[in-house]
């Protein structure tokens, strides 16, 4: 079939956006579809938000390599602009995943991630989410959101969107995982020239003093330099730019991590990595539980010996993998039925 994908892949500061969506089209281009990315805004729209960037000026040279990396991504993909989609002939419309549905992020107020723009037939959601908005926030805006209403299916990504969902649509809903756990972690991996020394990879975008001062006191006690991936934290010994497919492998070989975004667990967890996984949002605690690491999530308040003793505990590969290679079948059967 050809299939269109409607989802957010293009945010120049967001790896994990790319990443389920490429996720997404490799997946589907096993199956035999010919896979295509709908674009909401041209590339030049997110090259000229990040360059204009005034501060921190610090980060100028590094928001210039975020471009060349952005660009050099997007050449895995095929695009087709919104305004063709009606000439594509598309079999059939995904949307998601990521928070497409979260209408607190202006970008996403649109009636373009909800359907509400076109007449196409075979609309379907899969890992969809919208993050922490309240039901509320999507009942006021129906005008925007009323397209959900005529998918052929929905899967959601989050028990708080499946809730919020289920009571707007009066329909039960099925859960999936995120498309990055769809397929194997080694095909959302490109190699990429790596430090050094040893290190403590962090990938966060920002953090209180209490947390800063325990990962410092941590690599130092373990000989490490500490590396950040694509943001700038004065704290850190190294900042590193790199392609959404060189991400997982700065993760594979580092001695340990510490993240606070969804995608920083996702890929510490594919990657088996001793870790301190923070979660600043809920989407964040949920994915880490929902694979049995709760004990891998750390506090802000938590002591220097909370964060040590979480940090090197051992990974739990074996149960992790049984959990996840449930998650992935269940998951892998729903959409390729619904593609039936």
């Amino acid at each position: 079939m050809k299939i269109g994908i409607i989802t957010v892949y293009d945010a120049i500061n967001n790896l994990g956006s790319f990443l389920q969506g490429y996720a997404l089209k490799t997946f589907l281009e096993e199956q035999g579809h010919d896979v295509y990315f709908i674009e909401n805004m041209p590339k030049s729209y997110h090259l000229k938000n990040t360059l204009m960037q005034i501060n921190p000026k610090r980060e100028f040279f590094l928001r210039i390599k975020k471009c060349v990396a952005f660009v050099k991504s997007l050449k895995n993909f095929k695009i087709v602009k919104k305004e063709q989609l009606e000439k594509e002939n598309f079999d059939c419309l995904i949307y998601g995943s990521d928070e497409i549905w979260n209408m607190d992020n202006k970008y996403f107020k649109n009636p373009f991630f909800f359907g509400t723009d076109n007449n196409f037939e075979n609309k379907i959601g899969y890992a969809l989410s919208i993050g922490e908005m309240k039901k509320e926030t999507l009942h006021e805006n129906l005008s925007i959101a009323k397209g959900m209403f005529n998918f052929k299916c929905i899967y959601v990504r989050d028990a708080h969107t499946k809730e919020v969902i289920e009571e707007t649509l009066g329909k039960e809903l099925k859960t999936v995982c995120d498309p990055t756990m769809l397929i194997s972690v080694d095909k959302l991996e490109k190699p990429i020239k790596l430090p050094k020394e040893k290190y403590l990879f962090v990938y966060t975008y920002g953090l209180d003093q209490p947390m800063i001062q325990n990962i410092k006191r941590f690599a130092k006690e373990k000989g490490l330099k500490i590396v950040s991936a694509c943001f700038w934290h004065i704290w850190c010994d190294k900042i590193i730019e790199c392609e959404p497919l060189q991400f997982s492998y700065l993760i594979k070989n580092a001695e340990y991590v510490f993240t606070s975004t969804f995608h920083g667990a996702v890929f510490t967890m594919l990657n088996h990595k001793k870790c301190c996984i923070l979660p600043w949002r809920y989407k964040v605690a949920d994915v880490t539980k929902s694979l049995g690491l709760e004990d891998k999530l750390v506090d802000k308040e938590c002591s220097y010996e909370t964060f040590k003793s979480t940090m090197e505990a051992p990974f739990p590969e074996e149960d992790y993998e049984k959990k996840l290679s449930l998650i992935r079948l269940v998951s892998q059967d729903l959409l390729k039925e619904v593609l039936k």
